[in-house]
């Protein structure tokens, strides 16, 4: 073994390391991306956390929507709380808070800073300001951002001078024709002022009836003005030809002699007289996350037609990563990035190694809530709740040192349940993902339970469909069919798996965001009883050849039941119906995607388990292999007029899948109702609950003994169908399988 990975099992051996327990336990990294609470009803909806002072320690608050500092303290950092696995509250503040920011934009570029947007949610317009990145060099994290057209770099930090706490501000503009506005921390009391002392330059005194507080300033352009705006204290500085540099400590209330404090700060600056070129940390940092972590795959014996390789997890790794994946994708033929929606995003290698060996490395932390992966043109991207960030490795050390915001026009929210999942492209490069529907369902705004298409250049976000709620699943076949899955609630009786159009409506009436609230909805490929699954996953289109007959077909993951299954699907008078078939498969975790290396021909699944998930850990990681031996499955399931038809992969014994006896067909119908879930109603008596019995009546096989016909009373549409056999292949094996399905058209003849 390489010297420089370090085994997950010889750590846990030696006791270096512990599983993490919760949030609480887990080292971030320098900055991490969350909803923030605040004092009283304070609330950062896209927040990033830095820490600038990891020893004392001491963080900041900045709020990528509206530019701004929130807060500032020290003596803590977050608490996080054990409700659904972390993911349910929101973190809070903890600590001593030394500054705050009301609620609106941080800086301006008219000097006014009245909130503009239309809601309290989302980001600033683009042409007030935008948010573009942040950069990491080792603990030190620099924000990128423009405001007005101006580009601006800003690196947070924190310093003791001789007892009193200074958030201090260092940022570098470029040139500008617009003088430019911050506002930098509220002021508590009435009759605020301003003053500079009179034998101090560098010194602002601000004074009210209940504080008194200093900011000392390095490097201001000649033309700067301070003022006092609406209980703010605030810094304009004037156009420039050239860029600027400058920096700016935030005091306390001293806790010494107000003289003798400033006259402190003034020595410390002047100690310090120039500001630094911060371009310096953006050219990448060293590696943080060292050394990288071995485990090993461990492969099924292929006794099977369809096998499951589990590929290990370091759940003990030496920063409490808690490792819980949401989505994933192929860098190369033996390389994978995985997100985990505790905030990480991992490199696995060795997929293509013969022996087993896997290696793998933290490359980006700090992320919010990550659902989503998607490689594109060589570049990893992931969907957060709060933006699409595209990561940068800078200096080819393995490690991210760019987080650039490629789009975080999305609306946030603090409901929990309002995650932002999946992350896929179409056949021409356009993003699209889903976000789902707050829970109860309280919808605040306009993107609540929505799929979203991105443009590939990431500047044009537009809703494209409406109406779901816990969507927690997407593909997109090579001709460019949107599938998505959605979970049991308000207005949807059941799970299903559905088929997006633009501007359709798929059935929650609170997420439908028309002026009229619409009388019908796009109907799914097929309803999933909720016994069959709680929490239907991802898709994965079939597009390897060495899958046989399977080419082509989709495939459905499950996080609720740890399961994959199969989808039939036909079309009849352009409306698509189908069901699914559990594979006979078993998984660690709740599986949520799942892709195919388009190098090896395997399907790579992952997923995680936190609440209302039969998985047994919280990350897995699998390969799904294809092996020689024959698959014994049905293929191809069609609806006729007097009966269903259904296609197998293998012949099957005339004499032991020919007698009505093995075969039973039930159905049942739901009905689309506000209450959460719908129960089971008979299709003969629609005021009862219950299912019908459907006769099948004769069973009639094909020449090729691959198909049978289940001879029935004439069929209609009906929402629930479930079928069951046991019968025989042709080589004797047995067939005991279901299906559940849904019929919408039944053909003419």
């Amino acid at each position: 073994m390489n010297p420089r990975v370090l085994s997950c099992a010889s750590l846990l051996a030696t006791g270096s390391i512990a599983l993490a327990a919760s949030l609480n336990e887990m080292d971030h990294g320098p900055f991490v991306s969350w909803t923030i609470r605040g004092e009283g009803d304070s609330v950062t909806y896209k927040g990033i956390v830095i820490r600038v002072d990891p020893k004392l320690p001491a963080a900041v608050c900045f709020d990528t929507d509206l530019l701004r500092y929130s807060a500032g303290w020290t003596r803590g950092y977050l608490q996080w709380y054990p409700e659904r696995d972390g993911l349910e509250r929101n973190p809070t503040i903890q600590g001593q808070i030394h500054f705050l920011n009301g609620t609106g934009p941080g800086c301006s570029a008219t000097g006014e800073f009245g909130d503009p947007r239309s809601s309290r949610y989302g980001p600033l317009p683009r042409d007030w300001g935008r948010y573009e990145g942040l950069y990491v060099d080792g603990d030190k994290v620099v924000l990128a951002y423009s405001v007005g057209g101006c580009r601006i770099l800003e690196l947070p930090g924190f310093e003791m001078i001789r007892g009193e706490s200074y958030f201090s501000r260092t940022l570098n503009l470029a040139p500008s024709t617009l003088a430019l506005s911050l506002r930098l921390f509220r002021v508590e009391g009435a009759d605020a002022a301003l003053t500079n002392a009179p034998f101090i330059r560098n010194v602002l005194r601000v004074s009210s009836e209940a504080v008194n507080r200093l900011v000392g300033f390095q490097e201001l352009p000649a033309g700067a003005r301070w003022k006092v705006l609406d209980q703010h204290v605030c810094l304009e500085l004037p156009p420039s030809k050239s860029p600027l540099r400058l920096r700016l400590l935030l005091g306390d209330e001293p806790r010494q002699n107000v003289r003798d404090a400033v006259t402190q700060l003034s020595e410390t600056l002047n100690r310090n007289p120039s500001v630094p070129d911060l371009a310096r940390h953006c050219l990448g940092g060293p590696a943080r996350w060292l050394p990288p972590l071995a485990t090993r795959a461990s492969a099924a014996p292929d006794d099977a037609g369809l096998v499951v390789d589990t590929l290990t997890v370091p759940e003990q790794n030496p920063w409490n990563s808690w490792l819980r994946f949401g989505g994933m994708d192929f860098l190369s033929a033996d390389q994978a990035a995985l997100s985990s929606v505790s905030g990480d995003v991992w490199l696995v290698s060795g997929l293509q190694d013969g022996s087993g060996q896997l290696q793998w490395k933290r490359y980006a932390t700090g992320l919010y809530q990550p659902l989503g992966v998607k490689i594109s043109g060589g570049q990893i991207f992931v969907l957060g709740r709060d933006q699409v960030t595209r990561l940068h490795d800078l200096n080819g050390d393995g490690e991210a040192d760019f987080y650039e915001n490629f789009n975080n026009e999305m609306k946030v929210a603090e409901n929990f349940h309002e995650y932002t999942m999946n992350l896929e492209t179409d056949p021409a490069g356009d993003f699209y993902f889903t976000k789902g529907a707050p829970w109860p369902p309280e919808v605040k705004h306009d993107h609540a339970g929505v799929l979203f298409k991105l443009s590939k250049d990431g500047k044009t976000l537009e809703t494209y469909a409406t109406g779901l709620r816990g969507p927690n699943g997407l593909a997109i076949s090579p001709e460019g069919m949107i599938t998505f899955s959605d979970n049991e609630g308000h207005w949807l009786p059941t799970c299903s798996l559905q088929i997006a159009r633009r501007g359709g409506f798929h059935g929650m009436k609170p997420t439908a965001h028309t002026p009229v609230t619409p009388a019908d909805f796009e109907q799914p490929i097929c309803w999933i009883p909720h016994a069959v699954d709680n929490s239907p996953g991802g898709q994965v289109w079939v597009t390897q050849a060495a899958w046989g007959p399977l080419q082509g077909k989709l495939l459905l993951t499950s996080y609720g039941k740890s399961t994959l299954s199969l989808v039939l699907m036909e079309s009849i008078e352009g409306q698509w119906q189908g069901g699914i078939l559990n594979l006979p498969l078993k998984f660690q975790s709740g599986l949520i995607r799942g892709r195919f290396n388009p190098h090896d021909g395997h399907l790579y699944v992952c997923g995680l388990r936190v609440w209302q998930s039969n998985g047994a850990r919280f990350g897995a990681f699998h390969r799904v292999r294809r092996t020689e031996r024959p698959l014994r499955l049905p293929v191809g399931m069609q609806v006729r007029r007097h009966g269903i038809e259904l296609t197998f992969s293998c012949e099957l014994d005339p004499a032991a899948s020919g007698d009505p006896q093995d075969y039973g067909i039930q159905q049942w119908n739901y009905r689309w109702i506000e209450r959460y879930g719908s129960p089971h109603y008979s299709v003969k008596d629609p005021d009862r609950q219950g299912h019908d019995d459907v006769t099948v009546q004769a069973v009639r096989l094909s020449s090729d003994r691959k198909s049978v016909f289940l001879e029935t009373p004439p069929l209609q549409p009906v929402m629930q169908m479930h079928i069951v056999w046991n019968i025989r292949a042709a080589d004797g094996t047995p067939l005991r399988q279901e299906i559940f399905n849904t019929i919408h058209r039944v053909p003419k003849e």
